[in-house]
């Protein structure tokens, strides 16, 4: 007890707190230099010792065993489809899938300049590198690690940086060498490390770089092949850069020179020795290679290539086999009649709204083709033509800009400079709604839609709904509201996608989830999505392009998707044609699916045709397919209202937003003069002669059909639409009718086929 007084008081916690530690630590003191080294470092050595002991026991079978060895981390990556069925396995990963060559099948050349470039004392240490561990901390450059640590990183462990995973390294490098001798190991090595370009092992690095059995190798090639193994992605004189493989050449050549294995004279023939590589086959060979590529390439960025490699990635990617497989039909089927009009290629992309996942990817028709096949033109960008239109008359629609009736002189401008565009049957059809003017795809109108909105409102209207090609920095002008611009196919159905799912937009991706080897998941996708037009906004859009009535006054039935049940059914749509007809789009959609395709020519030479013509049969058939016997329709959300209106060119009913219905007419003069009505823009086919036009004498009205070519008129009235006619008088119209031979009058159901009947024509 402390006495209270004038010269006493009760001792702080601070004071109370340094009695407590000199009295509790008095011992620290009175320890020997030794023994404080030793109370300090012996925790930290049984701490290693038993992380030593536990990695040893852990790997002890797979260092026993030389196949276990060199296959644990040899697994290779596989793709699966949304349900789980497997379509791509990385090739010659495992020992099993490969040839394994004896070190005395392998160039001495080949020996000489690993052990230069990558393990000098190679023969000299048990494992480790004393030297090798001080020359990286003095230099800097490399992590010291032997070949037999870096076996040990590639066939058991992983490429992470830390001193716990390298210390397990030096751990199974010592097991190692207890194990095997040092050719064996060097054997080891030589037959598991990852050369790029899908090669495991200096049999299949031989084979795929130049053709060769490993005993064959040059000294010149012997050392490009070693040069590539610290980033096999970057130094390969394939796929890499091949300025930094002669530079990764050089090295290797110059430090066997300093090792004494060449001569300077033998460095300098080798570095003017000409490769002569392989032709490369595609390691891809399945239904979806452009996809494969798409996730493969993913991958390699988010992970690096020899991670992915080794990992045994399991992928669960967005593709449907079944719609890939109809995809692929789809672009077949047309092939033919592409190519002779002028075409040589098609893309084709299906994404599902609902999540963005690409159920289907065509690249290109012919992915083998040496030219053109690898390119994939799902994501090359081109100019959209009209399809493009959509993109910025959604935001006009969405910001009560225009409505749905909405009128526009559809005359010749010259108030715009030198640009003065035409539509693309080359005539004028006055007054024109908003509706008719997107459904007929005319050219001036959509001009000053665009110049009523605004081009930089355009411009980021595209950019809300994912398109990342459009730069504000380029002087677009009003081109740009005829697709002037370009975009790649994968971002334009992206696009229309948020269409479909009522506005709001999940970006388009291509992988789910990812497992590793041992079944844990890695990744999963994200499911965010962000509004990328209002709701009401997507359903005028919607409204108007599945709108087949109106469209049909141009386009025919030709854009008419019947399903497997020979309905019609609802599905928005447009076209796109470029200059010259060398791009042909057509993408259209429901809410379950956005189905897009381009039609032309690599490099961009004219072809005969546009977009209906060429690009939409291949999307017609894929849509019905995807559509089958369902017709999901376009819901309307709130703010829409559906409103008889008076305007410039009549009464019309059509649907606005709520707060943007129009209420009056502007009073004008009008003239009892016919109105001129817009020129069907599309061939009169005469017996599959697509060649003669409908003023040919030769064309008669029953030979008269629509095939969707924007170049020649039909407007001859010896040429008419056969769908818009009832040739047996049955009451139901050509286009739907699948029994042609009923009677007049007849009783028939929705197809046109009575009840002892069925449909004549097959989908």
């Amino acid at each position: 007890m402390y006495r209270q007084g004038r010269y006493t008081r009760k001792p702080g916690p601070i004071r109370s707190t340094k009695r407590f530690l000199k009295r509790r630590y008095e011992w620290w003191k009175k320890l020997k230099l030794w023994q404080k080294i030793a109370v300090i470092v012996g925790p930290i050595l049984a701490l290693l010792l038993a992380i030593a002991i536990g990695t040893y026991v852990y790997y002890y079978n797979d260092i026993g065993n030389k196949e276990r060895l060199l296959n644990r981390n040899n697994t290779g990556v596989i793709l699966l489809d949304k349900n789980g069925k497997a379509f791509y396995t990385t090739p010659g990963s495992r020992v099993g899938d490969r040839d394994i060559v004896p070190l005395g099948g392998i160039a001495d050349v080949t020996e000489h300049a690993l052990l230069a470039s990558e393990d000098k004392d190679f023969y000299k240490h048990g494992g480790f590198s004393v030297a090798g561990y001080a020359r990286a901390a003095v230099t800097g450059v490399g992590g010291g690690s032997t070949l037999t640590q870096q076996l040990a990183k590639n066939t058991l462990l992983n490429n992470e940086h830390s001193y716990l995973r390298k210390f397990q390294e030096l751990t199974l490098a010592m097991a190692i060498e207890q194990r095997y001798s040092k050719d064996e190991i060097l054997d080891m090595y030589l037959n598991s490390v990852f050369f790029g370009e899908n090669s495991f092992g200096i049999e299949a690095a031989a084979h795929t770089y130049f053709g060769k059995k490993p005993s064959q190798l040059t000294l010149a090639e012997s050392a490009m092949l070693v040069g590539v193994l610290p980033a096999p992605s970057a130094y390969s004189p394939i796929s890499g850069d091949p300025t930094l493989a002669k530079e990764r050449q050089t090295t290797v050549l110059s430090r066997m020179v300093k090792n004494g294995y060449i001569t300077e004279e033998q460095k300098t023939a080798a570095l003017k020795e000409t490769l002569h590589y392989k032709k490369q086959t595609s390691a891809i060979n399945n239904s979806a290679p452009h996809f494969t590529e798409m996730v493969l390439n993913e991958l390699y960025k988010k992970y690096g290539e020899e991670k992915v490699t080794r990992s045994g990635f399991q992928v669960k990617t967005t593709l449907d086999l079944k719609l890939q497989d109809a995809a692929n039909k789809s672009v077949d089927d047309n092939i033919a009649y592409i190519q002779s009009q002028g075409g040589s290629n098609a893309s084709l992309v299906a994404i599902d709204p609902k999540n963005g996942g690409i159920r289907a990817l065509v690249g290109s028709y012919d992915y083998n083709d040496a030219k053109f096949g690898k390119v994939n033109m799902a994501t090359t960008a081109r100019q959209p033509g009209s399809s493009f239109k959509p993109i910025y008359y959604s935001e006009a629609l969405a910001e009560g800009v225009v409505t749905p009736v909405t009128v526009f002189n559809d005359a010749k401008i010259t108030d715009l400079g030198d640009f003065s565009p035409q539509n693309a049957d080359r005539s004028y059809h006055g007054k024109v709604t908003v509706r008719q003017a997107l459904d007929w795809s005319l050219n001036i109108p959509s001009v000053r839609v665009m110049e009523k909105l605004g081009i930089n409102e355009s411009i980021q209207a595209a950019k809300d709904l994912g398109i990342t090609t459009l730069d504000e920095s380029k002087n677009y002008g009003l081109p740009l509201a005829l697709g002037a611009a370009e975009v790649p196919l994968v971002e334009m159905t992206s696009a229309y996608s948020a269409f479909a799912n009522a506005g709001e937009q999940h970006a388009y991706n291509s992988v789910q989830s990812i497992k590793d080897k041992f079944d844990r998941t890695i990744f999963t996708a994200s499911d965010e999505s962000h509004r990328a037009i209002s709701e009401q906004g997507s359903y005028l859009i919607s409204n108007i392009l599945s709108d087949n009535a109106t469209r049909s006054r141009v386009f025919g039935s030709s854009l008419n998707v019947q399903g497997t049940d020979y309905q019609t059914k609802t599905v928005a749509v447009k076209t796109g044609t470029t200059d010259d007809n060398r791009d042909a789009w057509t993408i259209g959609y429901t809410p379950e699916m956005a189905v897009g395709v381009w039609v032309g020519n690599n490099d961009n030479a004219p072809m005969y045709n546009g977009g209906s013509g060429m690009a939409g049969p291949i999307w017609r058939e894929m849509m019905q397919i995807v559509i089958g016997t369902k017709n999901p329709s376009f819901v309307q959300p709130s703010g829409i209202t559906k409103a008889t209106v008076c305007t410039e060119v009549g009464t019309l009913t059509d649907v606005f937003l709520s707060n943007h219905v129009p209420t009056e007419c502007k009073k004008t003069t009008v003239t009892k003069k016919k109105t001129e009505q817009p020129k069907k823009t599309e061939m009169c086919a005469v017996a599959g002669k697509e060649d003669l036009t409908a003023s040919d004498p030769n064309c008669v009205e029953e030979m008269c059909t629509y095939q969707g070519l924007e170049d020649l008129a039909a407007n001859d009235p010896n040429c008419v639409d056969p769908s818009v006619t009832d040739s047996d008088n049955d009451g139901v119209m050509n286009d739907v009718d699948q029994c042609s031979d009923t009677a007049a009058g007849a009783s028939v159901d929705a197809v046109g086929c009575s009840a002892d009947q069925t449909p004549a024509v097959q989908p």
